[in-house]
């Protein structure tokens, strides 16, 4: 069968699977919708600041931030929502 996403902006928000009966018909409004599975979901960002303190943390320093913010999203309110996290921190 052919799955295709759906996309909203530039976001995927969600898979059109069709159907046996509709291999031809290719309308949303009758299909089965499912969500997008959380292990292909990504979210990610990029961090700055001008705080001359934190400015000049070294890589370890900020890889101890990055790892709690993992830490309480994974046992935090969302943690059902988190199928994995990692993290990357560049610089010094």
């Amino acid at each position: 069968m052919d799955n295709r996403c759906i996309i909203v902006g530039t976001t995927v928000t969600g898979i059109y699977v069709k159907t046996m009966a509709m291999q031809k018909c290719v309308d949303p409004g009758k299909a089965t919708i499912t969500p997008v599975p959380m292990a292909h979901t990504s979210i990610s960002g990029t961090i700055s600041t001008t705080n001359i303190i934190m400015a000049n943390w070294q890589k370890a320093m900020w890889e101890s931030v990055v790892n709690r913010a993992i830490r309480t999203l994974a046992s935090g309110p969302f943690a059902s929502h988190f199928f994995s996290a990692t993290s990357t921190v560049g610089g010094n």
